[in-house]
């Protein structure tokens, strides 16, 4: 079991990156609303508020893969520590990972993309219609042509007895995952 002061140093550290990104994000947010309005012209608004959306999205969409490959890099089968400083690492690209807009974008070629660009082997003609997003990536394979229907949890991890066991998760081609499944490592 963790002791008090490796608990209190993980939950610190979990508050204080959450105040940092959300720091960042208002700063972005601010720095776009402050270049809208700058503008002149209903045109001019017009445009700089479709490229200050699509900058924020941007944004958005490339922090949790660029914050997975600094702080994880490639996923391996292993066992993490709960409230260590590997559980904080998993954490902050859990967190990530799963607030994205992209799952908005579920059922798309874009969220496969966005799968890949997390190092995710997804097949051709894959749908994805879950918004439960896959955290261990790398060790997830998905086979041409499948399905994953909504409310389907394919995490690459599971909590027991105060570890993270990350393990690797392989679909076949031509498989349907039904709703409300949970495919486990």
């Amino acid at each position: 079991p963790a002791k008090t002061w490796q608990v209190a140093l993980c939950g610190t550290l979990q508050l204080l990156i959450f105040l940092g990104y959300s720091y960042l994000a208002a700063l972005v947010i601010g720095q776009g609303y402050e270049w809208v309005s700058a503008g002149t012209g209903v045109l001019d608004i017009y445009l700089r508020s479709a490229l200050s959306a699509f900058t924020l999205f941007l944004f958005l969409f490339t922090i949790p893969i660029l914050a997975k490959w600094i702080l994880i890099g490639r996923w391996k089968p292993r066992q993490i520590r709960i409230w260590s400083l590997a559980y904080v690492r998993f954490w902050v690209v859990k967190t990530l990972v799963r607030r994205n807009p992209i799952i908005l974008f579920t059922g798309s070629p874009l969220f496969n993309l966005y799968l890949r660009a997390l190092g995710a082997k997804v097949g051709r003609g894959v749908v994805i219609l879950s918004n439960h997003v896959p955290i261990c990536t790398d060790l997830l394979s998905i086979g041409d042509g499948t399905i994953i229907r909504k409310d389907s949890f394919i995490n690459g991890y599971r909590a027991h007895g105060n570890f993270i066991h990350v393990g690797q998760i392989s679909i076949g081609k031509n498989a349907v995952i039904s709703e409300a499944t949970v495919i486990d490592i």
